[in-house]
Order: C-alpha cells, then structure tokens, then sequence
C-alpha cells in the first residue's frame, strides 16, 4: 500500500491525473475517494478460483464503464486482473512490481509481463533475469 501511495503523491504532477481509482481494501477505499471516484473489486488468490472470477466480472464491468487508456498499478492478482480486462479493451499497461520481490518478479507480474505496454521492477538484478522487464528505480 506504501508503494502505491507514493506512486499517487507523484501522480500529481503527471500532466493529467488519474480519472478513476480500482482497489481491493474499504479501508483504501476511503482515502482514495478524496482524490476521484474509486471501485473496491474485493481480494482473490489462485487458490480461490470463484473468487477471483468474481474479480474478473467486477473488473470487466469498471473497464466497459470507464473506457481507461492507461491502467497503472503496483498490483496483485486482483489489479492483475484488472489489467487483463483493460488490456482487453485496448488499454496500456504499465505494471510496477512490488520491492517485496528481490530474487523473482512476482506470480502476478510474471503472468502480466505476457501483454504489458511497460512492466517495471524494483530491482536492477530483476531486469537483466526476465525479458520485457525494466529498472528505474524504487518507489520506496
């Protein structure tokens, strides 16, 4: 969660903010409808293959509403389906994987480093690992 706050801090000098927010938390929820309009599309894991085709309809319904050019994200499986859905409609995808993952991108990321426009790693030593994958630095 640190890292996607600092992520938003930054996003308010980006040349056009963010037009909508896709979280997993309530709690999240809360501090990012301040910033615009915010969808909670709820937790799954691959061990819980119902939920997360809960996650996946939530998501296709934001995606067919807000229409996104660009979907950002720290991710987890959740926004990893979220980046499938707006991938689906054409959306770019940039995807920045957790600093949590020193030795492997994580399971969501790999999965997502298939069909991003930009997948990003925390780590020099991850970007020389995996193909189609950069380092530009940590957020935190």
């Amino acid at each position: 969660m640190n890292q996607l706050l600092k992520l938003l801090e930054a996003s308010e000098n980006w040349p056009q903010s963010p037009s909508f927010y896709v979280t997993t938390l309530e709690a999240l929820a809360e501090k990012l409808a301040q910033k615009g309009p915010v969808y909670v599309i709820g937790e799954c894991n691959r061990l819980h293959p119902l939920k997360a085709l809960q996650v996946f309809i939530r998501s296709l319904k934001i995606v067919m509403k807000e229409r996104p050019d660009v979907v950002i994200t720290t991710g987890s499986l959740p926004l990893a389906i979220v980046c499938l859905s707006a991938k689906l409609f054409g959306a770019k995808i940039v995807w920045i994987d957790s600093i949590a993952n020193v030795e492997r991108l994580s399971m969501s990321g790999r999965f997502v480093r298939y069909f991003a426009d930009l997948l990003l790693t925390q780590w020099p030593e991850l970007a020389t690992k995996y193909r189609n994958v950069e380092y530009a630095g940590a957020l935190v």
